[in-house]
């Protein structure tokens, strides 16, 4: 099976890098418990050009600093051994070089990489499967074109519900996922 991976609040606690950043910058001190918007820095009243300064500036250490959900990369090792796996990530092509080191410290294996907007056309464009995602509006893009996804829970994306939409609140729950849609696919 060909899986599509995303990475932040999916295989890494990007979340925390983020507060960590933008309440440096924010003098504010907004907790995990705030989070509810996927689009963090609505929470601290930024529009998108205060957001494009801020992740211009501190992109690079957030994407760094950020440390993967607990059995991510155990899980990640044993599904390369016997799927093909492609990063699907929405961050920038400036960041490219700092997700692949990134990726590299953690020893997650992987066939392909894709720094992409449109999650839904690089999947179909690269024949991928499944996607392992939690952003609500990939998840009903990719599930309205009966596209399979494993929906990391978010408190964001909570009300995401459909017949393609496979919920998983870790990577263990990820892995029974897959095993389940791989066997469908036999």
């Amino acid at each position: 099976m060909h899986i599509g991976i995303d990475l932040d609040n999916t295989v890494l606690d990007a979340t925390s890098a983020y507060l960590h950043c933008y309440n440096k910058v924010s003098g504010l001190e907004l907790t995990h418990e705030d989070v509810d918007d996927f689009y963090l820095y609505r929470l601290y009243g930024w529009d998108k050009t205060k957001r494009d300064e801020v992740y211009d500036s501190f992109g690079h250490d957030i994407h760094w600093n950020s440390v993967p959900f607990p059995m991510a990369v155990e899980v990640l090792q044993e599904l390369f051994k016997q799927h093909q796996i492609t990063i699907v990530t929405a961050r920038p092509q400036q960041f490219q070089n700092v997700t692949m080191a990134w990726l590299e410290k953690y020893q997650i294996d992987y066939h392909h990489i894709l720094l992409v907007e449109d999650k839904l056309q690089a999947c179909m464009h690269y024949g991928v499967d499944v996607l392992i995602d939690d952003a609500p509006h990939y998840a009903e893009e990719l599930a309205a074109a009966q596209k399979p996804v494993i929906l990391f829970d978010q408190p964001y994306n909570l009300s995401i519900a459909n017949d393609y939409v496979y919920r998983a609140m870790n990577w263990l729950e990820v892995k029974k996922q897959i095993d389940h849609l791989a066997s469908r696919c036999k």
